[in-house]
This record gives C-alpha cells, structure tokens and sequence, in this order.
C-alpha cells in the first residue's frame, strides 16, 4: 500500500482540531463529482494538484476545518492522507459524518469516469487501512445511500453494489 502523508502532498494545517473519532460503522465511498481530467491517470502529479485544490475548496469554499475526506485514492493505487484514522470527516453529510470514514476516489461526472482497477485497489487498501487503524467497522457504502446526491456515480456506485470485488488484475492475492 502506498500512503502519501499530509506532509507528503503538502497539505494545508487544518484551522481548527479536529473531532476524535474511535470507530464507526464503516466507510463510504465519493467521488469528485465534477470533471476529472483524463490526463490524470497518466500523470501523477496531477493527482497531487487535484488534492490541493480539494482542499483548497473545502477549506476556503465550503468553509470546513479540512479537506473533507478521510482518506483520498488516486488511479496511480496511491492513498492521500485527508483527515486520516481518528478523526471525523466532513463529506458524508450534517449528522451522518460520525457513522461512516468518507473515502473519495478521483473520478468524476465527466473525462475521468472510470476507476482504474489500481483505483479500486487502493480504495480497498483504503478501507483496509481505517479498519486497523480507525476502528471501521464492516459496512462499504456510497455517499448516496445516507445523503440525497448522486455520489459516487454510476460506475463506483455499481462495483460497491456488486461487493467492492478485487480486480482481476490484482495478482497480490
């Protein structure tokens, strides 16, 4: 598994301390929810201005603390650090942040729609990861199923409905 640290992908410092979060009853999944560039999946430092720039709305659009999310996976199977294990995200929705870690997967409703399988093994990575670390429990969700919103798209939303199954590319297991 490959994790970029905060310091890694030279995130802001959030505003404020963040609110303790010991475990919960999983994860759910998101996605941008606005164009992707394509080139993104061939270039990886793209990966890392797109997570600045989340951040950036985040804190300075939506006025959050943070980035939003927990933990975010590019198609490259990399994990950025967002809020990290431990601490309550601010994605899934007013009063549904302290059930679920919010993991967002860099595809979009337009140019980069599709996870990569690298993606979806890095958002099973992901997953992994908040239950050692978090104390997430079983459950794998979409946004979708707690907040009335489209997210996390057809294509992520459609695989975690089929049991997040591994790619078949993946020869680690």
């Amino acid at each position: 598994m490959s994790m970029l640290s905060r310091r890694d992908w030279g995130a802001r410092p959030p505003k404020d301390a963040y609110t303790t979060l010991t475990h919960t009853k999983g994860v759910k999944i998101h996605y941008t929810g606005d164009h992707v560039d394509p080139a993104l999946a061939r270039e990886h430092a793209r990966c890392v201005a797109t997570v600045k720039a989340i951040q950036d709305h985040h804190m300075d659009g939506n006025g959050w603390i943070d980035i939003g999310y927990s933990l975010v996976v590019c198609p490259h199977r990399t994990i950025f650090q967002g809020r990290g294990a431990g601490h309550l995200p601010a994605a899934n929705g007013a009063g549904l942040n302290s059930d679920h870690y919010a993991v967002l997967g860099l595809v979009g409703t337009s140019g980069l729609t599709q996870p990569p399988d690298d993606m979806l093994l890095g958002i099973l990575d992901a997953i992994d990861y908040l239950r050692e670390h978090g104390g997430a429990g079983n459950e794998v969700k979409g946004h979708r199923d707690g907040y009335s919103t489209d997210c996390p798209g057809e294509a992520l939303y459609n695989w975690l409905k089929a049991g997040a199954p591994r790619p078949k590319t993946d020869e680690s297991h």
